[in-house]
């Protein structure tokens, strides 16, 4: 029992000991200068660094590496695109696809800013639904697998200024793909046509920053299904949604429930047209960590010409977590070569 006690005591004392180890976290030091203001693009940039910091990490003031938005997201406006794959397999309905008449085509889309969001027959057709449809481009024959992305028809992507009316894009727009086969009829060998969508996309793309920010996905669009017509229908021929595909289906036999047309609606849910691409926020380049030795200088090399206000961030961090930082900044120019004279060293700097 006496050993026991000594030893817990001795513990404590250690840990007391231990504890009272640790220092507090201390504000760092930091300098930054360079030998001269002015460079040539492609040529080395020495930064002389004095610190006596944990971290120390540099932002050279480009895009992407600018201290001013360390600590706030890059926003950029760009344009906001539509596209998504089709196919169709079997039967000759099809063929109604290649009419001129987008009424008697087979898959065809719309757009609604009125639809309730109810999913029901009685909702779908009292919305007003503005065609889309001639805007993309769909197949002009007969896959062997509609399920297999290879083999469908890609639909081009399209701006949405050309889609939606301009007072429609500040509002919840559902999309909306709608599927008719006509009942069969032997004399007309009009034997029905399968149909998928696959792979679609509504996103905004920013060129200038070569960036781009999904709207909607196949597998986040949220499809829910509205039919017509499907009431003999057995569940073998029933259409669905999965994560990758809308997959229009129907009997293509004989039967009483094949002679009787079929309307099956896919709506999404609503889609705000969001133009902005955030890219969020520019982190520093570490140049130094807790465990590396320090150092005096950082050299850069800058590919393009401006005028750049370049950070250093130094950094101090306990065992606790805690973290004080300090930051330092130098202006310089970057010009091509020939295009502005170099700031020459003064009396007895060379």
């Amino acid at each position: 029992m006496k050993k026991s006690i000594v030893f817990m005591v001795a513990a404590a004392a250690l840990c007391v000991g231990c504890d009272k180890g640790f220092e507090k976290v201390s504000e760092p030091t930091l300098e930054l200068s360079t030998p001269q203001t002015t460079y040539f693009t492609q040529e080395p940039v020495v930064f002389d660094i004095a610190s006596d910091a944990n971290f120390l990490s540099f932002y050279s003031g480009e895009r992407g590496n600018d201290y001013a938005y360390a600590h706030k997201e890059r926003i950029y406006e760009g344009e906001a695109f539509l596209s998504f794959n089709t196919a169709f397999q079997a039967g000759a309905q099809w063929m109604r696809q290649l009419e001129e008449d987008v009424e008697k085509k087979v898959l065809r889309l719309f757009y609604s800013t009125d639809f309730s969001g109810e999913y029901t027959l009685e909702a779908v057709e009292r919305a007003t639904w503005k065609e889309l449809t001639t805007q993309f481009e769909f197949p002009t024959s007969r896959a062997s697998n509609a399920k297999v992305l290879s083999q469908t028809t890609p639909s081009g992507a399209v701006n949405v200024k050309e889609l939606f009316a301009e007072e429609d894009l500040v509002k919840p727009i559902y999309l909306a793909f709608c599927y008719r086969i006509e009942g069969y009829d032997a004399a007309l060998g009009n034997s029905r046509s399968r149909a998928s969508v696959m792979n679609f996309e509504l996103y905004t793309r920013c060129e200038e920053v070569n960036a781009t920010a999904d709207i909607a996905k196949q597998s986040t669009a949220g499809w829910q299904l509205v039919t017509k017509g499907y009431e003999l229908e057995s569940g073998d021929y029933a259409p669905e949604v999965t994560s990758n595909m809308i997959w229009f289906d129907c009997d293509g036999g004989t039967t009483d429930a094949a002679a009787q047309e079929r309307i099956c609606w896919a709506i999404s849910s609503a889609m705000q047209i969001n133009t902005d691409v955030n890219i969020g926020c520019d982190y520093g380049v570490g140049i130094k960590s807790f465990a590396s030795e320090p150092i005096s200088t950082y050299t850069y090399t800058y590919a393009k010409p401006g005028i750049y206000d370049v950070y250093v961030t130094a950094a101090n961090v306990d065992h606790e977590g805690s973290r004080i930082e300090k930051t330092a900044s130098v202006r310089i120019e970057v010009v091509e070569q020939g295009n502005a004279d170099i700031e020459q060293p003064g009396d007895g700097e060379w």
